[in-house]
């Protein structure tokens, strides 16, 4: 019985690992631009990438575009200030 087991947990503990393997390996490899500038009414910058590599058959979009909130310009000051005090 306790080889049953063991038999068992070893197959899910290799059916986990290579779904892992095949996640990491099969994905979409892209070259960002740059940062565009602040949009002030949605609060968000925006910049697209151009698809560089498609590995093991995955299925990819030319183009893509990926949005972040924009930082507060108060909160780059800051940084700089605390930077400047600490000679």
């Amino acid at each position: 019985m306790q080889h049953r087991g063991f038999l068992l947990l070893s197959l899910l503990a290799l059916l986990a690992l290579t779904s892992a393997v095949a996640k990491k390996k099969a994905d979409c490899k892209y070259k960002f631009e740059n940062w565009g500038a602040c949009d002030g009414g949605t609060g968000t910058k925006v910049r697209q990438g151009t698809l560089k590599k498609a590995r093991y058959n995955a299925q990819c979009q030319e183009t893509i575009r990926v949005t972040k909130p924009c930082t507060p310009k108060t909160k780059a000051k800051a940084k700089a200030k605390k930077g400047k005090g600490k000679d």
